[in-house]
């Protein structure tokens, strides 16, 4: 019975570090080519375009991009949004969400998994199609 118990935790053990070995690769590789900011310019200088659009967090894993909603009447601040941007061992996360403070509230959230070697442009129009769901908002230059 003990035996079950070691071999299971072996195998927990060896799942845990080679987890941890894929993941520091994935992280050296981003690291030596520039990291996200540099791989992922296109995208990341296509959301920057947007009204208050700035970093909110340059990690060596991911990037947030957020900024304001504005209500057009009373030229206000009524909600934020923010992308994050995390590239896995093939895929490219992409996190979009939105919260309007008007009417209620609005709130909009939308998760992407792109293929790692997707044209940046695609991908951001892909993201900027949701964004425009809430453009009456104001989030445009």
């Amino acid at each position: 019975m003990v035996w079950i118990l070691v071999v299971i935790a072996v195998i927990v053990a060896w799942v845990f570090i080679r987890f941890l070995m894929d993941f520091n690769k994935q992280r050296n590789v981003i690291a030596a080519k520039g990291g996200i900011k540099t791989i992922y310019k296109p995208l990341i200088d296509g959301l920057l375009e947007y009204r208050s659009a700035r970093i909110i967090q340059d990690k060596k894993d991911f990037v947030t991009i957020g900024g304001t909603f504005t209500d057009p009447i009373f030229n206000r601040e009524c909600g934020l949004w923010s992308v994050i941007i995390q590239p896995t061992f093939k895929l490219l996360n992409v996190k979009y969400q939105a919260h309007i403070d008007l009417g209620g509230g609005e709130t909009a959230k939308q998760m992407w998994d792109f293929p790692i070697n997707m044209p940046q442009d695609e991908i951001l129009s892909v993201i900027k199609k949701k964004a425009d769901e809430f453009e009456a908002y104001g989030v445009f230059k």
